[in-house]
């Protein structure tokens, strides 16, 4: 290179078109701000030194998130409003300079909340306003959630902080509020429902009043229709569906008649109240039967109310359509009923096998299955056994669950669970048993096709092609892939994991242990689970906006 060539090679430099100050907070300690910039605005640009060095001094621009670049690669420009952040590096050299912005307004992924990041304004910046808050907020697409008035108030509170910079929610969405169910409000006093929340947090476990008579005729409740609900909204303005209210159907056929236009609901015939969950209504024949179901009695078919003051001895099969109330236990026997189940003794048996179509509170279980589409209440202790609920289960303080499973598609509440000389207990919050029980069949049937791989490769060898072992893997993949996308929270779609409408229903559900939860114990709220390292009293557990379990002190 000539001497002429290494004189007309300029030097160039970089040119910082944005301000930034030291300042001192009210702790007495230096912090630095930044001059707030508008999108589309220049923040750095190279120019040629007056200074000339040999050799020529290599900058090179680059831009980084929030700001792009000029074609000729000499200036970078905001592509958003906020404060400019400055990095180099030296390399060979050459001297690399990135610029980013640290955004004035982030929005949250889900688009319910927006926060504003402020930096202090130096001594002769230009103020930020109320009114251009808004307008940036405006043009960012936050049109909800925020007035003029708590803009000027936030800025007065970002101002007055000591230590910066400072992020605070400048917007928030508002979410759904779902419909309200139908509901029946009754004519009289029908008892207490055990389970029930009261106002000081305690479950009250009273008993329920069971059989209570009904005369024809006679006014027994009315039924409230449900609500639509009202949508919610994001921060951008984007509208967020509400699930309606259900309405209970409810018929003659249940001995009951309902007018139309009043919602008042009669007794259609004399018999016996049974209420099933709190949202339906029967009246039935009530029969009563003396000592066991056993040889004597054979099994028990009842189209009512029916009462056993015994014990089902094992192998025999009652069905009743009413509520069922029996004195003694349920041993290895089946049980279908259709109203509220009350067992004053326990269930047991690995064969024993226990539907409900309302709620079921029993002493205690040990093995067998229980299934009820209300709530279950258990008064003292589950072992080995498997309970699933579509609405709470809520255990005696005092109560002891180890081992087995206790599922429920709304919140638990239990004493004392797992133990640390039995195997692991599963306890699962905001589950839909159903979509478990089809989670189970999955993956027992792909630890069949998994087998089935396994004995193709030990026959013929891993290398070897063939369609059977081409089948087998898809079949192995597509079962894989069902159930990463399975969703097991009630009332959203199975297929859709990130939805607006499955975490405003997880939000509410919690896992609660009045006692001790032993080490080893599987928790699962919605489709998040984790096992306990180490023991635990008197928690709480549920899930945060993001997903994870979180736990906090009784």
């Amino acid at each position: 290179m000539s001497d002429d060539e290494e004189e007309s090679t300029p030097n160039l430099t970089a040119k910082v078109l944005f301000r930034s100050e030291t300042l001192i907070g009210r702790d007495n300690l230096p912090f630095q701000t930044i001059e707030l910039m508008q999108k589309g605005t220049k923040l750095v640009c190279l120019q040629e030194s007056e200074k000339k060095t040999f050799p020529p001094v290599s900058v090179k621009l680059e831009a980084g998130e929030y700001t792009g670049i000029s074609p000729d690669k000499t200036t970078i420009i905001a592509e958003t409003d906020g404060y400019p952040l400055i990095a180099s590096k030296t390399n060979k050299g050459c001297e690399t300079i990135t610029v980013s912005m640290l955004p004035l307004v982030s929005l949250a992924d889900d688009k319910m909340e927006a926060t504003i990041n402020f930096y202090p304004p130096g001594s002769d910046f230009p103020k930020l306003s109320a009114v251009t808050l808004s307008e940036m907020l405006i043009a960012e697409q936050v049109v909800f959630g925020h007035s003029h008035k708590q803009l000027e108030s936030l800025l007065k509170s970002c101002l007055e902080e000591s230590i910066y910079p400072v992020s605070k929610t400048v917007a928030r969405g508002l979410m759904p509020l779902n419909g309200r169910d139908s509901f029946l409000r009754f004519a009289f006093d029908t008892g207490p429902l055990p389970g029930k929340l009261m106002k000081n947090g305690k479950i009250d476990f009273r008993e329920r009043k069971m059989f209570m008579g009904i005369d024809k005729g006679k006014d027994i409740a009315t039924l409230v229709p449900p609500t639509s609900g009202t949508p919610g909204i994001t921060v951008t303005g984007d509208k967020i569906p509400q699930i309606p209210g259900k309405k209970i159907s409810l018929s003659s056929s249940d001995g009951v008649t309902l007018d139309e236009k009043s919602g008042l609901i009669c007794a259609s015939y004399e018999g016996t109240l049974s209420s099933v969950t709190d949202t339906s209504i029967k009246v039935c024949d009530k029969q009563s039967i003396s000592g066991d179901i056993d040889y004597n009695t054979g099994n028990i078919e009842s189209h009512g109310a029916l009462e056993i003051s015994g014990s089902v001895l094992p192998g025999f099969k009652v069905t009743c359509r009413g509520d069922l109330l029996i004195h003694g236990n349920i041993n290895n026997a089946a049980i279908e009923c259709g109203g509220n189940l009350i067992v004053k003794g326990g269930i047991t048996g690995r064969k024993c096998s226990v539907n409900v179509k309302g709620d079921a509170d029993f002493k205690f279980m040990e093995y067998g299955r229980l299934r009820a589409t209300g709530k279950v209440i258990i008064r003292k202790q589950a072992y080995y056994s498997k309970i699933m609920a579509d609405g709470e289960i809520h255990a005696h303080e005092s109560s002891q669950i180890m081992a087995g499973v206790l599922m429920g598609a709304e919140s638990i509440s239990v004493g004392n669970a797992g133990s640390p000389h039995s195997s692991n207990t599963l306890i699962a919050a905001g589950v839909a048993p159903g979509r478990y029980l089809r989670h189970l069949k999955m993956l027992s049937k792909l630890r069949e096709l998994e087998q089935k791989r396994l004995s193709f490769f030990q026959r013929y060898g891993e290398n070897r092609k063939r369609k059977k072992q081409k089948s087998l893997e898809e079949k192995i993949l597509t079962l894989y892939q069902s159930m990463e996308s399975l969703n097991l929270i009630p009332g959203t779609s199975p297929g859709t994991l990130d939805d607006i409408i499955c975490k405003h229903y997880i939000s509410r559900i919690s896992i609660t242990f009045l006692g001790t939860i032993f080490q080893g114990t599987e928790l699962q709220i919605g489709n998040t689970t984790i096992n306990l390292k180490k023991n635990h009293r008197s928690i709480c557990f549920s899930l945060n906006k993001d997903n994870i379990l979180i736990n906090k002190n009784l």
